[in-house]
């Protein structure tokens, strides 16, 4: 029963994708784009839906009554509304640059457009895919310092992607990011930190820190190279205790680093130095209080093995 609840929601969701699809086309010109069609052929879920439309966004208001924007995003011609649910971002463009706003995506994965019949992919989309490869595209690579200077935010996109999507960089894309390692200083702090969140909550944090150090962003680790495929499950979404474990597996210097260079914040780099001793011996007493956090981090350590688990609190006890 729970399978074919689950199931009928997922219709409901594309029929609801659909419906919103086909009534901008009746307006003018619209396809989906971006991060939905990557996360649906990785076989991952979706947050949002973004558009490209040549509907302007005061035709928009006139199909979607609850469309909002910021004045900022109105002069780039991007509106947002969550309708029965689902999050819609739409970014509107004059008619003649419809096909030269498709080609600007940052990276191959993103090169794909859906037009409610037919999915199109501008590159090497569709092989990249399959492979699991994080690549540059055309116009990233033909117009990297203009790309960078004016959207930054590629270059911190390709670490989430790795973490969350397990996709592995293309070796072009690592020079890419070398040879233009200052723009990294150029994204915002707000973004840099809420990144640096969805960063920590991927299985694959150990590659995406791999990448921030062959690039140049944090010093050289031996370790890194050794634990790269290494996936870390999301047991909770305390990141605190992800952030122990890695300083436990990588050494807490690669860390704070990390930590450092997002902005984020310093109470993370005490809770650091105050746990990790516990993770690096087994001597030391455990205060009633820290037990449950304890708990959350021998999860990590050993793995979910339950058996240990249950060892370790006894002996805590």
């Amino acid at each position: 029963m729970f399978f074919l609840l689950k199931e009928a929601f997922i219709l409901n969701k594309e029929q609801i994708i659909s419906e919103v699809l086909i009534k901008c086309q009746a307006q003018g010109e619209t396809v989906i784009v971006g991060g939905y069609i990557r996360n649906k052929l990785l076989g991952y879920d979706f947050k949002d839906v973004d558009l490209l439309t040549i509907c302007t966004p005061e035709e928009l208001k006139t199909i979607f009554p609850q469309l909002n924007w910021t004045e900022q995003g109105l002069e780039l011609g991007i509106t947002r509304m969550t309708y029965r649910g689902i999050q819609f971002e739409f970014s509107s463009c004059f008619k003649e640059a419809f096909k030269e706003k498709l080609e600007k995506r940052d990276f191959t994965v993103n090169q794909f457009y859906f037009d409610g019949h037919n999915l199109t992919s501008q590159s090497t989309g569709a092989n990249d895919i399959e492979l699991k490869l994080l690549k540059a595209s055309d116009y990233l690579q033909n117009s990297t310092t203009e790309c960078l200077k004016n959207s930054p935010q590629a270059f911190i996109r390709a670490f989430r992607f790795v973490s969350l999507y397990d996709l592995k960089w293309d070796d072009s894309l690592v020079t890419l990011f070398q040879n233009n390692i200052t723009s990294f200083q150029n994204v915002p702090d707000g973004r840099l930190q809420n990144e640096a969140y969805e960063i920590l909550k991927g299985e694959n944090i150990l590659r995406s820190l791999y990448y921030y150090e062959r690039v140049g962003l944090i010093s050289t680790n031996s370790k890194l190279e050794e634990l790269r495929d290494v996936q870390i499950p999301l047991y909770t979404q305390n990141l605190a205790a992800r952030i122990i474990y890695l300083s436990y597996l990588l050494g807490k210097q690669t860390v704070i680093e990390w930590l450092t260079l997002h902005h984020l914040s310093q109470k993370l780099v005490e809770e650091i130095q105050q746990y990790l001793p516990y993770l690096k011996t087994d001597d030391l007493k455990i205060h009633p209080k820290r037990l449950p956090f304890m708990t959350l981090l021998k999860r990590y350590q050993y793995q979910d093995d339950k058996e240990k688990i249950k060892e370790f609190l006894k002996s805590s006890r």
